[in-house]
């Protein structure tokens, strides 16, 4: 398993091209906020950075516009900039299978990420994963500024939508 900041992730300030991390190495990523409640677990067969940043990705970065589509993606661009600091944890199918030795039924056969993702779930408890997730943890970070503009602006809407008379 490796460690880093988003930023550090965003910018390939690791080695993942080298011969000792081919492309699909790392096939699960954890992504933890500043005070480093698990918020999301999510795997990727091929390329973990394409699965952030590429088509259909959690995140469009492009030059200095970054805008989350995806629930951990628009959690990351409002709280932005001290996201860039939260860590990323890129973990191998070996990771995860040692992490979970203890909880994997004998007929998880294939031992391949899609199976194993839903046990990595349930025991890190990531607070924005709703499959698989039976008791979610909490994301204990305070609500930025972007955040609680659009609550109030969500309270203040059905307000007026469901006490009209």
């Amino acid at each position: 398993m490796m460690e880093l900041t988003f930023y550090d992730f965003h910018e390939h300030y690791y080695d993942i091209h080298d011969e000792k991390f081919p492309d699909d190495f790392f096939q699960l990523y954890v992504m933890k906020n500043g005070l480093g409640d698990v918020l999301y677990v999510g795997i990727s067969r091929k390329d973990v950075w394409g699965r952030w940043f590429g088509w259909g990705g959690h995140i469009c970065w492009d030059g200095n516009i970054i805008y989350g589509d995806s629930p951990i993606g628009v959690k990351i661009e409002n709280q932005l900039p001290e996201s860039l600091q939260w860590k990323i944890q890129l973990w191998t199918l070996n990771d995860c299978l040692d992490f979970c030795a203890n909880r994997l039924p004998d007929n998880v056969v294939g031992r391949n990420i899609e199976e194993i993702e839903p046990f990595m779930i349930q025991k890190l408890r990531p607070a924005l994963n709703v499959s698989y997730n039976t008791s979610p943890g909490k994301d204990t970070i305070p609500k930025s500024k972007k955040e609680a503009e659009l609550e109030e602006r969500i309270r203040k809407a059905y307000f007026e939508i469901f006490n009209k008379k």
